[in-house]
């Protein structure tokens, strides 16, 4: 699949030595390369008037059409836990050897939603606490767990937490809730309506 071979692209790309001969190469062959594909990709804004995003497929995290999400496969058990794990490389680093701050908490808001979803199937983020326990290593195994805690009315709570070598690294919980529909707005959905 095309989107597997551009997540190695980028991989390669970032570990790339700062003085290689072969980047001006790769410049003229990538530009080759987004002049194929000029012709083929959908406009913007016919995606837009269609609403035919294909969330799941383009995710930035769980997607497999979108090069830039790392390797998650989502899982979901009969407790209302959804499951995931993965090892992230320097695409994603933030300090050195560690993952970035906000790619954890990416990792997290989505496994999370994942599993609020199995209680209400159209969900958002209404907040969203992570605690950084200890900076996430690159290039390690990562498992990621989040359990919805209880639903009260519209209400799902959920917690999460990232483990390595099975410490826990970083843990959140959060609110998500169902939108009310507003058929004037973006998707069918009311996005100030989320409040409580």
């Amino acid at each position: 699949m095309a989107a597997d071979r551009a997540r190695l692209l980028v991989d390669a790309m970032v570990r790339l030595k700062e003085d290689s001969p072969v980047a001006s190469v790769l410049a003229q062959r990538l530009e080759e390369l987004l002049e194929l594909l000029a012709g083929h990709v959908q406009p913007v804004e016919a995606m837009s008037k269609s609403r035919q995003y294909g969330a799941a497929d383009r995710s930035m995290v769980s997607g497999a059409l979108n090069p830039m999400a790392p390797p998650v496969q989502l899982s979901m058990g009969d407790d209302n836990t959804a499951r995931t794990t993965t090892a992230l490389g320097l695409a994603y680093q933030g300090p050195p050897g560690r993952v970035h701050g906000g790619m954890v908490a990416t990792l997290l808001d989505h496994l999370m939603g994942y599993a609020a979803g199995t209680v209400g199937s159209w969900i958002f983020t209404r907040s969203l606490t992570v605690d950084y326990d200890h900076a996430v290593p690159l290039f390690e195994e990562l498992e990621i767990v989040a359990t919805v805690e209880r639903v009260d009315g519209r209400k799902i709570w959920v917690r999460g937490e990232i483990r390595a070598a099975g410490a826990v690294v970083a843990r959140a919980h959060g609110l998500w809730l169902p939108p009310r529909v507003n058929p004037e707005s973006c998707y069918g959905v009311a996005v100030e309506e989320l409040a409580d």
